[in-house]
This record gives C-alpha cells, structure tokens and sequence, in this order.
C-alpha cells in the first residue's frame, strides 16, 4: 500500500503534466482526458495513503507530501491556461524507477 501510494502520488504530477503538454502542443482532445485521469489518481492516492497510514510502520518511514485538494487540479489547469508564458512544471522520475 506504501509504494502503491507513492506512484500514485508522482501519477496525479505526471498527468497535470500531459495536460499542460497537450495544451501547448494545441492537441486540445487530450487535454480532459489526461485531467480526469489525475483526478482518478488522486482518489488512488487517498485510498492507498489511508490504507498505509493504518499500518503501525507508517511512523517510521519517510511520508511523501499529501496531493493538494482534489479541486486544484482543474483550478491549477485553468489558471496555467489563462496565463500565456507559465513555464511547464518539471516532474522528476521517482527514485525506485531512476
């Protein structure tokens, strides 16, 4: 449940990602999609966070960084989209896939 949460997390980056990618490439079709994907992975995260969190070791492992509000991620695209020259967010591979 740890790892699965882990990828879950650096998932919900990657897709906001795509979509500001589609975005700036004007391939417009994909850029729902790849939105609504993150939003699953988001759920995936929630799921998969509590699940570990009830594990007595999650006290003592490194945490990763709870995802903002389910909400932002439309919010976060929006706000990217109205503004012309925001620069693309740089998602860095995690650790166990370098």
């Amino acid at each position: 449940m740890y790892g699965a949460g882990r990828l879950e997390a650096q998932n919900i980056r990657e897709y906001e990602l795509g979509a500001r990618l589609a975005h700036l490439a004007e391939l417009h079709r994909f850029i729902d999609p790849l939105l609504e994907m993150a939003e699953v992975e988001w759920d995936h995260e929630r799921y998969f966070r509590s699940k570990a969190m009830s594990h007595w070791l999650w006290r003592m492992v490194p945490n990763w960084a709870e995802p903002p509000p389910r909400e932002r991620i439309r919010v976060a695209f929006q706000e990217f989209e109205s503004k012309a020259e925001l620069p693309v967010l740089r998602v860095r591979a995690p650790r166990l896939v370098r």
